[in-house]
Protein backbone atom coordinates (compact mmCIF):
# COMPACT_ATOMS: atom_id res chain seq x y z
CA UNK A 1 0.00 0.00 0.00
CA UNK A 2 3.41 2.22 -0.15
CA UNK A 3 1.96 3.35 -3.71
CA UNK A 4 -0.81 4.62 -2.84
CA UNK A 5 0.72 6.79 -0.35
CA UNK A 6 3.03 7.65 -3.13
CA UNK A 7 0.61 8.68 -5.45
CA UNK A 8 -1.56 10.99 -3.41
CA UNK A 9 1.79 12.92 -2.12
CA UNK A 10 3.08 13.47 -5.16
CA UNK A 11 -0.72 14.11 -6.71
CA UNK A 12 -0.67 16.83 -3.43
CA UNK A 13 2.77 17.98 -4.59
CA UNK A 14 1.25 18.29 -8.45
CA UNK A 15 -1.31 20.55 -7.76
CA UNK A 16 0.17 22.19 -5.41
CA UNK A 17 2.58 23.43 -8.52
CA UNK A 18 -0.23 23.95 -10.86
CA UNK A 19 -0.96 26.85 -12.21
CA UNK A 20 -4.12 26.93 -13.26
CA UNK A 21 -5.65 24.83 -10.42
CA UNK A 22 -3.73 27.47 -8.13
CA UNK A 23 -5.65 30.25 -9.95
CA UNK A 24 -8.81 28.65 -9.10
CA UNK A 25 -8.54 28.14 -5.84
CA UNK A 26 -7.30 31.60 -5.30
CA UNK A 27 -10.35 33.61 -7.53
CA UNK A 28 -12.72 31.13 -5.56
CA UNK A 29 -11.69 31.19 -2.10
CA UNK A 30 -10.92 27.68 -1.87
CA UNK A 31 -8.60 25.89 0.43
CA UNK A 32 -7.79 22.41 -0.30
CA UNK A 33 -7.68 20.84 3.31
CA UNK A 34 -3.54 19.10 3.92
CA UNK A 35 -4.18 16.69 6.61
CA UNK A 36 -2.82 14.00 4.83
CA UNK A 37 0.25 16.19 3.67
CA UNK A 38 0.66 17.71 7.08
CA UNK A 39 0.41 13.71 8.84
CA UNK A 40 2.11 11.70 6.44
CA UNK A 41 3.86 10.09 8.86
CA UNK A 42 0.55 9.04 10.92
CA UNK A 43 -1.35 7.95 7.34
CA UNK A 44 1.63 5.13 6.59
CA UNK A 45 1.52 4.01 9.86
CA UNK A 46 -1.98 3.43 9.74
CA UNK A 47 -1.95 1.65 6.13
CA UNK A 48 0.75 -0.47 6.97
CA UNK A 49 -0.84 -1.82 10.45
CA UNK A 50 -4.65 -2.44 8.42
CA UNK A 51 -3.55 -3.02 5.04
CA UNK A 52 -0.74 -5.00 5.15
CA UNK A 53 -2.24 -8.00 3.78
CA UNK A 54 -2.84 -8.86 0.04
CA UNK A 55 -6.32 -9.37 -0.58
CA UNK A 56 -9.35 -8.68 -3.00
CA UNK A 57 -11.48 -6.43 -0.44
CA UNK A 58 -14.84 -4.46 -0.78
CA UNK A 59 -13.84 -0.54 -1.31
CA UNK A 60 -16.02 1.97 0.58
CA UNK A 61 -16.22 5.25 -1.88
CA UNK A 62 -16.97 8.47 0.10
CA UNK A 63 -16.91 11.64 -1.14
CA UNK A 64 -13.95 13.62 -0.05
CA UNK A 65 -12.52 14.86 3.30
CA UNK A 66 -14.66 17.25 5.54
CA UNK A 67 -12.65 19.84 7.96
CA UNK A 68 -13.35 17.83 11.47
CA UNK A 69 -12.58 14.58 10.55
CA UNK A 70 -10.24 12.81 7.15
CA UNK A 71 -9.17 16.63 7.12
CA UNK A 72 -7.37 16.70 9.32
CA UNK A 73 -5.78 13.15 10.25
CA UNK A 74 -5.26 12.26 6.21
CA UNK A 75 -7.15 9.19 6.42
CA UNK A 76 -10.48 8.37 4.92
CA UNK A 77 -13.56 8.54 7.36
CA UNK A 78 -11.73 8.34 10.43
CA UNK A 79 -11.12 11.36 12.51
CA UNK A 80 -8.61 11.29 15.42
CA UNK A 81 -10.50 9.48 17.88
CA UNK A 82 -11.18 6.97 15.33
CA UNK A 83 -7.60 6.54 14.60
CA UNK A 84 -6.62 6.14 18.40
CA UNK A 85 -8.78 2.97 18.67
CA UNK A 86 -5.73 1.36 15.79
CA UNK A 87 -3.01 3.63 16.89
CA UNK A 88 -2.14 4.05 20.64
CA UNK A 89 0.14 6.71 20.63
CA UNK A 90 -2.33 9.22 19.26
CA UNK A 91 -2.32 12.63 21.14
CA UNK A 92 -5.67 14.25 19.87
CA UNK A 93 -9.34 13.30 20.07
CA UNK A 94 -11.08 15.21 17.45
CA UNK A 95 -14.47 13.74 16.54
CA UNK A 96 -16.47 13.99 13.88
CA UNK A 97 -19.85 12.49 13.67
CA UNK A 98 -19.59 10.98 9.99
CA UNK A 99 -16.20 9.10 11.26
CA UNK A 100 -17.89 7.89 14.53
CA UNK A 101 -20.61 6.01 12.32
CA UNK A 102 -17.99 4.81 10.73
CA UNK A 103 -15.88 3.20 13.76
CA UNK A 104 -18.86 1.70 15.02
CA UNK A 105 -19.32 0.34 11.60
CA UNK A 106 -15.77 -0.74 12.35
CA UNK A 107 -16.44 -2.19 15.60
CA UNK A 108 -19.56 -4.18 15.14
CA UNK A 109 -17.61 -6.62 11.83
CA UNK A 110 -14.40 -6.34 13.96
CA UNK A 111 -11.63 -4.46 12.87
CA UNK A 112 -9.16 -7.14 12.30
CA UNK A 113 -12.08 -8.32 9.91
CA UNK A 114 -13.01 -5.27 8.66
CA UNK A 115 -9.89 -4.39 7.76
CA UNK A 116 -8.72 -7.88 5.68
CA UNK A 117 -11.74 -7.42 3.58
CA UNK A 118 -12.70 -4.01 3.52
CA UNK A 119 -10.60 -0.64 2.44
CA UNK A 120 -11.84 3.15 2.46
CA UNK A 121 -11.48 5.68 0.46
CA UNK A 122 -13.01 9.00 -1.11
CA UNK A 123 -13.04 9.61 -4.71
CA UNK A 124 -11.51 13.12 -4.21
CA UNK A 125 -8.72 11.82 -1.40
CA UNK A 126 -8.56 15.55 -0.48
CA UNK A 127 -11.42 18.11 1.02
CA UNK A 128 -12.27 21.63 0.86
CA UNK A 129 -13.66 24.94 2.41
CA UNK A 130 -14.87 27.61 1.23
CA UNK A 131 -15.89 30.59 4.17
CA UNK A 132 -15.28 28.09 6.60
CA UNK A 133 -17.72 25.42 5.48
CA UNK A 134 -17.01 22.08 3.86
CA UNK A 135 -16.86 21.87 -0.16
CA UNK A 136 -17.89 18.36 -2.11
CA UNK A 137 -15.74 17.74 -5.09
CA UNK A 138 -18.43 18.10 -7.24
CA UNK A 139 -19.25 21.52 -6.52
CA UNK A 140 -15.67 22.83 -7.39
CA UNK A 141 -15.58 24.80 -10.79
CA UNK A 142 -14.51 23.15 -13.64
CA UNK A 143 -12.02 21.69 -14.85
CA UNK A 144 -11.44 20.97 -11.23
CA UNK A 145 -14.09 17.78 -9.78
CA UNK A 146 -12.05 16.30 -12.88
CA UNK A 147 -8.69 17.03 -11.86
CA UNK A 148 -8.96 15.74 -8.25
CA UNK A 149 -10.65 12.58 -9.01
CA UNK A 150 -8.04 11.38 -11.91
CA UNK A 151 -5.82 9.56 -8.87
CA UNK A 152 -8.90 7.35 -8.00
CA UNK A 153 -8.65 5.67 -11.08
CA UNK A 154 -4.75 4.70 -10.72
CA UNK A 155 -5.49 4.10 -6.73
CA UNK A 156 -8.20 1.15 -8.14
CA UNK A 157 -5.53 0.01 -10.49
CA UNK A 158 -3.26 -0.40 -7.18
CA UNK A 159 -6.07 -1.98 -4.85
CA UNK A 160 -8.08 -3.98 -7.75
CA UNK A 161 -11.07 -4.35 -5.56
CA UNK A 162 -13.75 -7.14 -5.78
CA UNK A 163 -16.64 -4.65 -5.68
CA UNK A 164 -17.02 -0.46 -5.12
CA UNK A 165 -19.79 0.80 -2.98
CA UNK A 166 -20.56 4.51 -3.56
CA UNK A 167 -21.17 6.32 -0.54
CA UNK A 168 -23.69 8.67 -2.05
CA UNK A 169 -25.68 9.33 -5.25
CA UNK A 170 -23.13 11.94 -6.38
CA UNK A 171 -20.46 9.47 -5.61
CA UNK A 172 -22.05 6.59 -8.05
CA UNK A 173 -23.10 9.16 -10.78
CA UNK A 174 -19.23 10.01 -11.21
CA UNK A 175 -18.21 6.90 -11.10
CA UNK A 176 -21.34 5.20 -13.16
CA UNK A 177 -19.59 7.81 -15.73
CA UNK A 178 -15.95 7.10 -15.64
CA UNK A 179 -17.42 3.14 -16.46
CA UNK A 180 -19.30 4.66 -19.23
CA UNK A 181 -16.33 6.44 -20.80
CA UNK A 182 -13.88 3.05 -20.18
CA UNK A 183 -12.04 4.90 -17.66
CA UNK A 184 -12.80 2.46 -14.64
CA UNK A 185 -12.85 -1.42 -15.08
CA UNK A 186 -14.20 -2.66 -11.54
CA UNK A 187 -17.78 -3.73 -10.49
CA UNK A 188 -20.48 -1.13 -8.63
CA UNK A 189 -22.66 -2.56 -5.57
CA UNK A 190 -25.82 -0.44 -5.06
CA UNK A 191 -25.05 2.65 -3.22
CA UNK A 192 -25.55 2.99 0.29
CA UNK A 193 -26.47 6.47 2.00
CA UNK A 194 -23.63 9.30 2.88
CA UNK A 195 -22.29 8.60 6.33
CA UNK A 196 -23.21 11.33 7.63
CA UNK A 197 -26.76 11.60 6.49
CA UNK A 198 -26.89 8.12 8.37
CA UNK A 199 -25.32 9.27 11.45
CA UNK A 200 -28.07 11.50 13.04
CA UNK A 201 -30.41 10.60 15.67
CA UNK A 202 -32.24 7.45 15.70
CA UNK A 203 -30.72 6.89 12.06
CA UNK A 204 -27.32 5.46 13.59
CA UNK A 205 -28.88 2.19 14.90
CA UNK A 206 -31.24 1.61 11.75
CA UNK A 207 -27.98 2.09 8.96
CA UNK A 208 -25.24 0.81 11.41
CA UNK A 209 -27.42 -2.42 10.66
CA UNK A 210 -27.79 -2.07 6.90
CA UNK A 211 -24.27 -1.16 6.67
CA UNK A 212 -22.65 -3.76 8.17
CA UNK A 213 -25.76 -6.12 6.94
CA UNK A 214 -24.64 -5.41 3.25
CA UNK A 215 -20.78 -5.09 3.89
CA UNK A 216 -20.71 -8.54 5.03
CA UNK A 217 -23.16 -9.64 2.22
CA UNK A 218 -20.53 -8.01 -0.38
CA UNK A 219 -17.56 -9.96 1.63
CA UNK A 220 -19.34 -13.08 1.16
CA UNK A 221 -20.59 -12.70 -2.23
CA UNK A 222 -23.96 -12.56 -1.68
CA UNK A 223 -24.67 -8.90 -3.10
CA UNK A 224 -25.85 -8.24 -6.27
CA UNK A 225 -23.37 -6.23 -8.45
CA UNK A 226 -25.30 -3.48 -10.49
CA UNK A 227 -22.06 -2.54 -13.35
Amino acid sequence: MDKIIHLHYNFYTNIKNNLEVKDILERKKITVLDGFNKNLELVHRYYQKVYSTEAKRVVLCGINPGKNGAGKTGIPFLDFRAVSHLLSDIGQDDREQSAQFILSIINEIGSESFYRNVYMTNISWFGFTKDGNNLNYYDLPSPLPTIFTNSFIEEMDIVQPKVIVPLSKEVEQTLQQMIKNGRLRYPLAERLPHPYYCSIGKRATKYKQIYVKKITRLINDQCNILI
